[in-house]
């Protein structure tokens, strides 16, 4: 679930042996662990050997651009410094990244040179008010997940990992939501005016100012990700089938354009990727 810089791998098959060993670990266990971006080598190990300096300057960064009080779960080095993974604290909840410079040859954090990917946490924000806004239909599309998955020995993934490598905005064990942020550009500029004029703003008021019913559903994306409980286990073609058509016919869920995965139990550690060739997919299955 992550759509940051994903090193160098691509779906593909998988290799075996000690290279499997190397490349996949169960999503069961999978907490991040050996997440890799390119040539971030040197800078990794600056940025956790100082991850308290880090963790210091981006809990300010976040509280100054986005108002937003901040965990700091991961560094990981990346060719420019490192790029860090966090959370929200409440209400508006979502996971995003930033990234951080680092002087290699002095071994120095340069707490001065903190950007972002363009509309990267904004839609991140823009999410995790969305799920406030609509907090009945989200509620609907996490009992449907929830007992589809419990029922038919289906899992995601661990806190831990979305904690430590997840950075797609508000996100849980089985989803996460991508509202494209060119297309509703004002109605997130919109929304998120009024969390950065009110940081306290509450659900009640949010959806005073925003019409659930008027945006166009194609452009807020809902990315279902299963996978299969046991290791070994393959993608099962009828119990996907069985989840797609089920989810059709679902009632109260957020209006939104859906892609559905279901994959083995599997996670490439270096890609924090769980799509390969033999992932079953469905996509735009839409709720208007």
């Amino acid at each position: 679930m992550n759509t940051e810089n994903k090193s160098n791998e691509k779906d593909g098959d998988y290799t075996t042996g000690d290279a499997f060993d190397d490349r996949y670990v169960s999503v069961n266990d999978y907490t991040g662990e050996g997440y890799d971006l390119v040539n971030g080598e040197k800078t990794d190990v600056i940025a956790n050997e100082k991850f308290a300096e880090i963790e210091e300057a981006m809990k300010a960064f976040f509280l100054e651009e986005y108002k937003t009080e901040v965990i700091v779960h991961n560094v990981v080095g990346n060719v420019d410094g490192a790029t860090v993974f966090v959370e929200s604290v409440g209400e508006p909840h979502f996971h995003t990244y930033a990234m951080i410079g680092i002087d290699v040859k002095e071994e120095k954090i340069m707490t001065e040179s903190i950007w972002t990917q363009d509309s990267q946490v904004e839609q991140s924000l823009f999410g995790g008010l969305l799920a406030m806004i609509m907090d009945e239909e989200f509620a609907v599309l996490d009992d449907f997940i929830e007992g589809f998955a419990q029922k038919n020995s289906l899992t995601g993934w661990r806190q831990e990992a979305i904690n430590n490598v997840g950075s797609t905005g508000y996100t849980t064990p089985y989803y996460f939501i991508q509202p494209m942020p060119v297309a509703l550009s004002e109605q997130m500029e919109q929304v998120n005016g009024l969390y950065f004029e009110d940081p306290s703003i509450d659900a009640k008021e949010l959806k005073g100012h925003f019409d659930k019913e008027d945006y166009n559903e194609e452009h807020i994306i809902f990315s279902i990700q299963l996978y299969m409980s046991k290791e070994g286990d393959k993608p099962d073609k009828a119990l996907f089938q069985k989840l797609v058509s089920e989810f059709k016919e679902l009632e109260g869920a957020p209006r939104g354009n859906y892609q559905l995965s279901l994959h083995d139990n599997y996670v490439n550690k270096l890609s924090a990727s769980g799509s390969q060739d033999n992932s079953l997919k469905e996509r735009n299955v839409l709720k208007d």
